[in-house]
């Protein structure tokens, strides 16, 4: 990597360990570090940032290791010249992974170097080595996945769990095994039970919610519903074990309940079109409305208050009352949100323009550098002035992105007699003329529409 001369390298210090790797070969975060540090300063490089995955595997994907992926953001922003680790599998474990990175380094003009180990990227030989060396390690990755699969299928034929999470109604005990909470079985006995005899999950979530305080989701309780688990089974990614854990539930109750789940799944009737579907939104929650059909009439809802008790809107409103409503105030709507954007853009340009901004913190970064190199302040000075102005140039906010709507096309439709051509549209087609123009349509529980967003 090419540097002035006498210009300090700055270096980002990067420590990895597995939870394993430590437990087995005892290779801990601090002595890692530790030789990081005493390398970077016997060398006279400039500590930028020092980052710590801890118990991250590299056989996971680089997105969740969160100290790497800020460290190639800083890589991005040019505030690296070096990246320093103890070995190269440190770093990675694949041969792909360290392709995509390396892209990102040479074009950011940043380097890496090992401590332990040594690496030439300028020749052909040097580059083969290194590729030898990555896929020696990831082959001792995919070694190591096969262990952790072969100790799975133990701890599964042993009645042992591999994680810390369990269903409703269980809990986890010193030994490592599912034991029942007597008091959470109980209610789950009651809501199979009801949920056999009434067919209806959301009657079944209001009643164990109203009887026992307990709030759950469709989705969780759908879940609950299929729980294997219940019934003492363990019958996942291939593993089984049929006496894995207590049972709460009954088997035979169980297999009817599966048959009975595909009669209770909601499903729309043919043709039913519900033309504000993703745009009308709660204003007390901020979720959206779903639609439903009652004795022949299109209604929206909330469902945070009808299913699972936690906002006050608790109207139904008539689809047709929303397009009676759109029909008398979208010409106000468009001049009022036209005029809102009109004076976004009249003070946006009022603002200082960022981009001198930054080019001016640049500018003194590049001097403060000069006078380093001249010998006209010390090395401490450097730092101090250097964190200071790098501090400044990442609190330049960057500049908006908003995009303006194009409020031309609803104009032009609004001026070609709009109620005219709308009723001889289809529902769907409705639906997708609202769609195209409008973002989000905000009503309260008085039925007020209080905002459009387009």
């Amino acid at each position: 990597m090419k540097k002035e001369k006498n210009t300090p390298i700055r270096a980002a210090l990067y420590v990895r360990v597995s939870g394993e790797e430590q437990k087995i070969t005892g290779l801990s975060l601090e002595a890692q570090q530790e030789r990081l540090e005493k390398y970077a300063k016997e060398k006279g490089w400039i500590i930028t940032g020092i980052y710590v995955d801890a118990a991250k595997t590299a056989r996971k994907n680089l997105h969740k290791r969160a100290e790497f992926q800020k460290m190639i953001e800083s890589v991005k922003r040019n505030e690296i010249d070096m990246l320093v680790f103890c070995r190269l599998d440190r770093w990675f474990r694949s041969v792909a992974d360290y392709y995509k990175i390396m892209e990102i380094l040479e074009n950011h003009g940043c380097g890496w170097q090992t401590v332990d180990e040594e690496y030439d990227t300028t020749t052909a030989n040097g580059r083969l080595y290194i590729n030898v060396k990555l896929s020696i390690a990831q082959n001792e990755a995919d070694i190591d996945g096969e262990r952790i699969d072969v100790v799975f299928d133990s701890k599964i034929s042993h009645g042992t769990v591999v994680s810390g999470s369990c269903p409703f109604g269980y809990r986890i005990n010193n030994e490592k095994r599912l034991e029942v909470v007597p008091e959470q079985a109980e209610i789950v006995k009651d809501a199979f039970s009801y949920y056999e005899n009434n067919i209806t999950q959301r009657g079944t979530i209001k009643y164990i919610r109203e009887k026992y305080g307990v709030n759950w989701c469709d989705v969780t309780f759908r879940r609950m519903l299929k729980e294997e688990l219940y019934t003492g089974v363990y019958n996942r990614n291939g593993r089984y074990n049929s006496n894995f854990c207590p049972s709460i539930i009954d088997r035979k109750q169980f297999n009817r309940i599966q048959d009975l789940l595909p009669k209770n799944a909601r499903r729309a009737p043919a043709g039913n079109i519900y033309i504000f579907s993703s745009i009308l939104t709660c204003s007390e929650c901020g979720r959206k409305l779903v639609g439903t059909k009652k004795n022949g009439i299109i209604y929206y809802r909330c469902n945070q208050h009808f299913q699972r008790g936690r906002c006050i809107h608790n109207k139904h409103i008539k689809e047709k009352y929303v397009e009676k409503w759109l029909f008398g105030n979208l010409v106000n709507e468009i001049r009022k949100s036209k005029m809102e954007w009109e004076v976004k853009a009249a003070e946006k340009s009022k603002r200082k323009n960022v981009g001198s901004e930054k080019a001016a913190i640049r500018r003194k970064l590049t001097k403060l550098k000069e006078l380093y190199v001249n010998d006209l302040i010390s090395l401490e000075d450097y730092k101090k002035d250097y964190e200071i102005y790098t501090a400044a140039l990442q609190n330049i906010p960057e500049p908006e992105k908003e995009k303006t709507p194009d409020f031309s096309k609803i104009e032009s439709i609004l001026d070609n007699g709009f109620k005219t051509i709308y009723e001889n549209l289809s529902r769907e087609e409705k639906r997708t003329l609202w769609r195209t123009v409008i973002t989000e349509i905000r009503i309260d529980n008085d039925e007020n529409i209080t905002g459009i967003i387009f």
